[in-house]
């Protein structure tokens, strides 16, 4: 993975989690670098997430960066504690939605009050629209990051080298089942209109 060495020399002294879930053999290149294998081997997008974000929090931490492993994100580790700090608890952040959720901040109070990311959506697609929403319906202010536009960006990467790891059409639907409309369209406030 091209951007291992590169976050080595950006994010000297961040404790980076990497999950390889494609069973790419990854080294642990330093000390502040540490590579978690799931089993089994490849769970999907959202439980990716959880799993990386379940086992910084058990390890303390508070606000995690989410990266994609084929994009390069060169803002260093200060730029990215000021956004962290710029805001209050209550505020996401990602980059312009040409990048999609490529790279995105979250804090663990975000985490607790909307929930883990959805494990129906299997493989990938429609699990951050998914959590767009749910976040807007908790009164979380999404905050759009320059600084997190990628300075190498390649969409779906891991869908173009094996199109059976995305999962589009039963996860639109499945999405529509729960929110009763595509994505900006919801028709419902809870999830499957149920209360």
């Amino acid at each position: 993975m091209e951007a291992l060495p590169v976050y080595k020399e950006i994010y000297p002294t961040t404790k980076i989690y990497v999950l390889d879930n494609g069973n790419q053999g990854l080294p642990n290149i330093s000390e502040n670098i540490k590579v978690l294998i799931p089993v089994p081997r490849f769970e999907g997008v959202s439980a990716s997430w959880n799993m990386l974000i379940d086992y910084a929090i058990e390890y303390g931490h508070k606000n995690f960066l989410v990266l994609n492993d084929d994009v390069i994100l060169k803002a260093g580790e200060g730029l990215i504690s000021q956004i962290i700090d710029r805001f209050g608890k209550d505020n996401f952040h990602r980059p312009r939605p040409f990048y999609n959720w490529s790279a995105f901040i979250i804090n663990s109070h975000i985490y607790k009050k909307v929930g883990e990311f959805d494990e129906n959506f299997k493989k990938a697609f429609f699990e951050d629209n998914d959590y767009e929403y749910r976040m807007r319906l908790h009164g979380i202010t999404i905050r759009y990051e320059d600084a997190l536009n990628s300075e190498v960006y390649r969409n779906s990467m891991t869908i173009e080298k094996n199109p059976l790891l995305g999962d589009y059409i039963s996860n639109k639907e499945y999405y529509l089942r729960k929110w009763g409309g595509i994505p900006t369209e919801e028709k419902y406030k809870t999830p499957f209109n149920e209360f």
